[in-house]
Protein backbone atom coordinates (compact mmCIF):
# COMPACT_ATOMS: atom_id res chain seq x y z
CA UNK A 1 0.00 0.00 0.00
CA UNK A 2 2.81 2.12 0.56
CA UNK A 3 4.28 2.30 -2.45
CA UNK A 4 0.93 2.57 -4.54
CA UNK A 5 0.53 5.96 -1.79
CA UNK A 6 4.01 6.87 -3.12
CA UNK A 7 3.12 6.43 -6.74
CA UNK A 8 -0.08 8.29 -6.56
CA UNK A 9 1.36 11.22 -4.86
CA UNK A 10 4.10 11.62 -7.51
CA UNK A 11 1.77 11.27 -10.64
CA UNK A 12 -0.73 13.81 -8.82
CA UNK A 13 1.64 16.15 -6.78
CA UNK A 14 -0.61 18.78 -5.37
CA UNK A 15 -4.02 17.79 -6.70
CA UNK A 16 -4.39 15.35 -3.73
CA UNK A 17 -4.64 17.99 -1.49
CA UNK A 18 -8.20 17.93 -0.27
CA UNK A 19 -10.77 20.61 0.23
CA UNK A 20 -10.00 21.83 4.35
CA UNK A 21 -12.73 23.20 6.79
CA UNK A 22 -12.01 26.22 8.78
CA UNK A 23 -12.44 25.67 13.16
CA UNK A 24 -12.40 28.72 15.10
CA UNK A 25 -11.10 27.90 18.63
CA UNK A 26 -13.25 28.43 21.12
CA UNK A 27 -12.68 29.14 24.89
CA UNK A 28 -11.68 25.92 26.96
CA UNK A 29 -11.01 24.32 23.94
CA UNK A 30 -7.71 21.97 23.17
CA UNK A 31 -5.83 20.96 19.62
CA UNK A 32 -6.23 17.33 20.95
CA UNK A 33 -10.41 17.89 21.46
CA UNK A 34 -10.62 19.58 18.24
CA UNK A 35 -9.03 16.69 16.30
CA UNK A 36 -11.28 14.45 18.03
CA UNK A 37 -14.18 16.24 16.62
CA UNK A 38 -13.17 16.30 13.41
CA UNK A 39 -11.72 12.39 13.23
CA UNK A 40 -7.81 13.58 12.50
CA UNK A 41 -5.50 13.30 14.74
CA UNK A 42 -3.55 15.78 17.19
CA UNK A 43 -0.21 15.43 15.36
CA UNK A 44 -1.65 15.82 11.82
CA UNK A 45 -3.67 18.92 13.11
CA UNK A 46 -0.96 20.71 14.44
CA UNK A 47 1.15 20.16 11.51
CA UNK A 48 -1.36 20.87 8.97
CA UNK A 49 -1.41 24.69 10.90
CA UNK A 50 2.51 24.83 11.85
CA UNK A 51 1.70 24.67 15.67
CA UNK A 52 5.36 24.26 17.73
CA UNK A 53 3.05 24.06 20.73
CA UNK A 54 -0.10 22.17 20.97
CA UNK A 55 -0.48 23.83 24.82
CA UNK A 56 -0.01 27.21 22.77
CA UNK A 57 -4.09 28.03 21.70
CA UNK A 58 -5.78 31.40 21.99
CA UNK A 59 -9.46 32.18 21.28
CA UNK A 60 -10.36 33.07 17.78
CA UNK A 61 -7.49 31.31 15.99
CA UNK A 62 -8.54 29.68 12.70
CA UNK A 63 -7.22 26.37 12.64
CA UNK A 64 -7.38 24.62 9.21
CA UNK A 65 -8.88 20.91 9.34
CA UNK A 66 -7.47 18.43 6.53
CA UNK A 67 -10.27 15.55 5.72
CA UNK A 68 -8.61 12.08 6.29
CA UNK A 69 -6.33 11.00 3.94
CA UNK A 70 -3.66 12.63 1.89
CA UNK A 71 -2.32 16.15 2.79
CA UNK A 72 0.31 18.22 2.32
CA UNK A 73 2.12 21.01 4.65
CA UNK A 74 4.60 23.31 3.63
CA UNK A 75 7.95 23.55 5.32
CA UNK A 76 10.01 26.50 4.93
CA UNK A 77 13.84 25.87 4.49
CA UNK A 78 16.11 27.07 7.96
CA UNK A 79 19.91 27.47 8.21
CA UNK A 80 21.49 24.07 8.64
CA UNK A 81 18.88 22.00 6.94
CA UNK A 82 19.65 19.76 4.04
CA UNK A 83 16.59 17.73 1.64
CA UNK A 84 17.95 14.26 3.29
CA UNK A 85 17.59 16.14 7.30
CA UNK A 86 14.05 17.43 6.05
CA UNK A 87 13.06 13.70 4.72
CA UNK A 88 14.16 12.24 7.80
CA UNK A 89 12.70 14.35 9.97
CA UNK A 90 8.74 13.83 8.23
CA UNK A 91 9.92 10.37 7.58
CA UNK A 92 9.15 10.73 4.19
CA UNK A 93 11.95 8.80 1.36
CA UNK A 94 14.44 11.43 0.10
CA UNK A 95 13.55 10.81 -3.61
CA UNK A 96 9.52 11.44 -2.53
CA UNK A 97 10.64 14.90 -1.76
CA UNK A 98 13.12 15.43 -4.73
CA UNK A 99 10.47 14.07 -7.53
CA UNK A 100 7.50 15.99 -5.38
CA UNK A 101 9.24 19.51 -5.20
CA UNK A 102 11.01 18.87 -8.96
CA UNK A 103 14.91 19.32 -7.01
CA UNK A 104 17.31 17.57 -9.52
CA UNK A 105 20.08 18.33 -7.24
CA UNK A 106 20.03 17.18 -3.72
CA UNK A 107 22.55 19.68 -2.47
CA UNK A 108 20.84 22.65 -3.25
CA UNK A 109 18.18 24.10 -1.64
CA UNK A 110 18.15 27.43 -0.17
CA UNK A 111 17.01 29.53 3.39
CA UNK A 112 13.74 30.80 3.35
CA UNK A 113 12.66 27.92 0.25
CA UNK A 114 9.19 26.35 0.29
CA UNK A 115 9.12 22.28 0.50
CA UNK A 116 5.92 20.17 -0.09
CA UNK A 117 5.79 17.17 2.52
CA UNK A 118 3.06 14.48 1.88
CA UNK A 119 1.83 14.02 5.07
CA UNK A 120 -0.54 10.30 6.17
CA UNK A 121 -1.70 9.50 9.28
CA UNK A 122 -0.10 6.60 9.97
CA UNK A 123 3.31 7.31 8.63
CA UNK A 124 3.42 11.17 9.79
CA UNK A 125 5.17 11.98 13.47
CA UNK A 126 5.40 16.40 14.25
CA UNK A 127 8.89 17.69 14.98
CA UNK A 128 9.90 17.67 18.09
CA UNK A 129 9.98 20.99 19.96
CA UNK A 130 13.01 23.21 20.30
CA UNK A 131 12.18 24.17 23.72
CA UNK A 132 12.96 20.64 26.07
CA UNK A 133 9.87 19.63 27.84
CA UNK A 134 11.43 20.58 31.39
CA UNK A 135 11.94 24.22 29.84
CA UNK A 136 8.05 24.23 28.45
CA UNK A 137 7.09 22.88 31.55
CA UNK A 138 8.73 26.26 33.26
CA UNK A 139 7.25 28.93 31.31
CA UNK A 140 3.73 27.43 30.94
CA UNK A 141 3.77 27.71 34.88
CA UNK A 142 4.26 31.36 34.49
CA UNK A 143 0.80 33.84 33.31
CA UNK A 144 2.80 36.32 31.61
CA UNK A 145 0.80 39.70 31.40
CA UNK A 146 0.55 40.08 27.58
CA UNK A 147 -0.59 43.57 27.33
CA UNK A 148 1.92 44.57 28.95
CA UNK A 149 5.10 43.23 26.57
CA UNK A 150 5.43 45.01 23.06
CA UNK A 151 8.80 43.88 21.89
CA UNK A 152 11.51 41.29 22.26
CA UNK A 153 14.95 42.64 22.43
CA UNK A 154 17.95 40.35 21.90
CA UNK A 155 21.75 40.74 23.86
CA UNK A 156 25.06 39.38 24.34
CA UNK A 157 26.93 38.95 27.52
CA UNK A 158 29.58 40.63 25.41
CA UNK A 159 31.99 38.09 27.91
CA UNK A 160 32.67 34.42 26.27
CA UNK A 161 32.61 32.42 29.58
CA UNK A 162 29.73 33.33 32.27
CA UNK A 163 26.27 32.16 33.78
CA UNK A 164 23.28 33.55 34.62
CA UNK A 165 23.51 33.40 38.39
CA UNK A 166 27.28 35.14 38.13
CA UNK A 167 25.29 37.80 36.32
CA UNK A 168 22.67 38.42 39.01
CA UNK A 169 25.20 38.85 41.45
CA UNK A 170 27.36 41.40 38.98
CA UNK A 171 24.28 43.30 38.86
CA UNK A 172 22.81 43.74 41.98
CA UNK A 173 26.44 44.58 43.13
CA UNK A 174 25.77 47.46 40.68
CA UNK A 175 22.62 48.38 42.60
CA UNK A 176 19.92 46.89 40.28
CA UNK A 177 17.39 45.92 43.10
CA UNK A 178 16.23 42.88 41.64
CA UNK A 179 19.66 41.73 40.10
CA UNK A 180 19.57 40.15 37.08
CA UNK A 181 18.90 43.02 34.29
CA UNK A 182 17.38 40.44 31.21
CA UNK A 183 14.22 38.22 31.55
CA UNK A 184 15.85 34.89 30.27
CA UNK A 185 19.84 33.80 29.79
CA UNK A 186 20.90 31.45 27.04
CA UNK A 187 24.04 29.50 27.80
CA UNK A 188 26.73 28.72 25.63
CA UNK A 189 27.68 25.85 27.34
CA UNK A 190 30.89 27.48 29.21
CA UNK A 191 29.92 27.77 32.51
CA UNK A 192 27.68 25.40 34.98
CA UNK A 193 24.82 25.38 32.37
CA UNK A 194 24.93 23.27 28.92
CA UNK A 195 24.69 24.47 25.46
CA UNK A 196 21.69 26.21 24.98
CA UNK A 197 19.87 26.07 27.77
CA UNK A 198 17.68 28.48 29.11
CA UNK A 199 17.92 30.11 32.41
CA UNK A 200 14.18 31.63 33.62
CA UNK A 201 14.39 35.17 35.37
CA UNK A 202 13.23 36.15 38.43
CA UNK A 203 12.32 39.47 36.39
CA UNK A 204 10.23 36.95 34.55
CA UNK A 205 8.60 34.93 36.63
CA UNK A 206 7.88 37.43 38.58
CA UNK A 207 6.70 39.78 35.37
CA UNK A 208 8.74 43.05 36.23
CA UNK A 209 10.35 45.12 34.34
CA UNK A 210 13.58 44.98 32.71
CA UNK A 211 16.53 46.85 33.31
CA UNK A 212 18.74 45.85 30.42
CA UNK A 213 17.74 49.17 28.20
CA UNK A 214 18.65 52.72 28.79
CA UNK A 215 15.07 53.62 28.70
CA UNK A 216 12.74 53.29 31.16
CA UNK A 217 9.77 53.10 29.29
CA UNK A 218 11.51 50.24 27.09
CA UNK A 219 12.40 48.33 30.06
CA UNK A 220 8.83 48.26 30.57
CA UNK A 221 7.55 47.24 27.97
CA UNK A 222 10.96 44.96 26.55
CA UNK A 223 11.45 41.34 26.99
CA UNK A 224 15.02 41.02 27.23
CA UNK A 225 17.37 37.73 26.02
CA UNK A 226 20.63 37.90 26.62
CA UNK A 227 23.00 35.28 25.18
CA UNK A 228 26.17 34.31 26.54
CA UNK A 229 28.93 35.28 24.25
CA UNK A 230 31.00 38.07 22.95
CA UNK A 231 29.61 37.97 19.02
CA UNK A 232 32.26 40.57 18.08
CA UNK A 233 34.74 37.68 17.98
CA UNK A 234 32.42 34.63 17.41
CA UNK A 235 28.94 33.72 16.09
CA UNK A 236 26.32 32.09 18.35
CA UNK A 237 26.57 28.27 18.98
CA UNK A 238 23.98 26.55 17.08
CA UNK A 239 21.93 25.18 20.03
CA UNK A 240 21.91 28.80 21.30
CA UNK A 241 21.14 29.94 18.00
CA UNK A 242 17.71 26.85 18.48
CA UNK A 243 16.91 27.69 21.87
CA UNK A 244 16.74 31.47 21.29
CA UNK A 245 14.06 30.67 18.25
CA UNK A 246 11.99 28.02 20.30
CA UNK A 247 11.85 30.62 23.25
CA UNK A 248 11.12 33.63 20.83
CA UNK A 249 8.27 31.70 18.98
CA UNK A 250 6.94 31.22 22.61
CA UNK A 251 6.85 34.38 23.37
CA UNK A 252 5.53 35.80 20.59
CA UNK A 253 2.29 33.14 20.67
CA UNK A 254 1.87 33.58 24.71
CA UNK A 255 2.62 37.69 24.75
CA UNK A 256 0.80 38.42 20.78
CA UNK A 257 4.35 39.96 19.46
CA UNK A 258 4.92 40.47 15.88
CA UNK A 259 8.06 39.01 14.00
CA UNK A 260 8.56 42.92 13.50
CA UNK A 261 8.71 43.40 17.22
CA UNK A 262 11.50 40.93 17.46
CA UNK A 263 14.64 43.45 17.84
CA UNK A 264 18.65 44.03 19.27
CA UNK A 265 20.32 45.95 21.93
CA UNK A 266 21.96 47.74 19.18
CA UNK A 267 18.72 49.15 16.80
CA UNK A 268 16.75 50.44 19.53
CA UNK A 269 20.43 52.60 20.93
CA UNK A 270 21.85 53.45 17.73
CA UNK A 271 25.24 54.65 18.06
CA UNK A 272 25.06 53.91 21.59
CA UNK A 273 26.40 50.37 21.74
CA UNK A 274 27.54 47.12 19.46
CA UNK A 275 25.56 44.43 21.36
CA UNK A 276 24.63 41.90 20.19
CA UNK A 277 27.92 42.28 18.34
CA UNK A 278 28.64 42.07 14.45
CA UNK A 279 28.55 38.08 14.19
CA UNK A 280 24.54 38.21 15.55
CA UNK A 281 22.41 38.88 11.98
CA UNK A 282 18.91 39.91 13.04
CA UNK A 283 17.87 39.22 9.32
CA UNK A 284 18.99 35.85 8.85
CA UNK A 285 17.52 34.60 13.03
CA UNK A 286 14.41 36.29 11.80
CA UNK A 287 14.14 33.77 8.79
CA UNK A 288 14.36 31.00 11.26
CA UNK A 289 11.18 32.61 12.93
CA UNK A 290 7.44 31.13 11.80
CA UNK A 291 5.40 34.17 11.42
Amino acid sequence: MRKIWIFLLLSFGSSLVLADQIHVVQKNETLGGIAQKYGVSTSTLQAFNGIANPNLLFVGKKLKIPKNGLSEITYVVKKGDSLGSIASRFKVKLSTLALLNKIDRLNLIKVGQKIIIPVKETIYSPPRSLLSASTLQSLNMIRPHSSKWQRIVIHHSATPVDDAMNMHRVHKARGMKNGLAYHFVISNGSRKAYDGEIYIGGRWRAQLDGGHMKKRSWNQTSIGICLIGNFELRSPTAKQLSALEGLSEYLMKKCRISKSAITTHKILHKNHTVCPGKYFSLPSFLKRISS
